[in-house]
């Protein structure tokens, strides 16, 4: 079916970064299967898949979920650099965990200077934190004015915002989609007054070859 496999669209990877603890498995949790788990388990790198449609395009994300300790420098390296997006995590009631979330954040420009690539910047944890809007506020402007990236606050225990997350990085899936498509449109219009030049260039040689053959029979 060759109109299935020109619809399907390479994997988008969608790399979770953070310090240990701020809830980046619970968010995945949340999204994929709906559920939250009170105990932390620590994390040193599992994949999940989930696949999204756009209109003809199926598009198959990679969620990878990293390990919160700077233990496996390598294994961040690899991370980033097969990551499309980062989802950087950090906890709404501990400020250290943003100061993690800046370090991330350099590693990745640093590493991907000549590479396309989205960050979205996660606040988790607010149903532990609702009396410090103000703190979010201001990292807010951080992250938004200062850096230039999408900003969302969410509560992976409750739920809250954790499609919005998702829809962030589905709006960049879509501007990929579309500039792939006008890509692949540009290519063709380029190609085929080539051909047409070609297939002429053929004829015109075909039709000297004749007139070669029908002087030479009059000799």
């Amino acid at each position: 079916m060759p109109m299935e496999r020109d619809s399907k669209m390479q994997n988008f990877r969608v790399v979770v970064m953070g310090t240990a603890g701020v809830g980046k498995s619970s968010i995945i949790s949340k999204f994929m299967h709906d559920k939250f788990t009170e105990s932390h388990k620590e994390t040193i790198e599992e994949l999940h898949r989930h696949r999204m449609r756009f209109e003809s395009v199926s598009v198959d994300i990679d969620i990878l979920d990293t390990s919160g300790s700077h233990q496996f420098p390598a294994m961040r390296k690899l991370a980033i650099a097969t990551g499309d997006a980062f989802l950087l995590v950090f906890s709404g009631n501990d400020p250290e965990s943003f100061e993690t979330v800046k370090q991330l954040r350099d590693e990745i420009r640093e590493q991907k200077q000549k590479g396309q690539y989205s960050i979205v910047v996660v606040a988790n944890k607010t149903d532990l934190n609702i009396e410090e809007k103000h703190s979010h506020a201001v990292t807010e402007s951080v992250v938004c004015m200062d850096w230039g990236e999408k900003f969302v606050t969410t509560s992976a225990k409750t739920g809250d915002n954790i499609d919005i997350v998702f829809q962030a990085l589905e709006h960049e899936i879509r501007e990929r989609i579309t500039l792939v498509k006008k890509r692949l449109s540009f290519f063709k219009r380029i190609s085929m007054p080539v051909m047409r030049i070609a297939n002429s260039e053929t004829a015109r040689t075909g039709l000297m070859k004749i007139k070669s053959r029908a002087h030479s029979m009059e000799n």
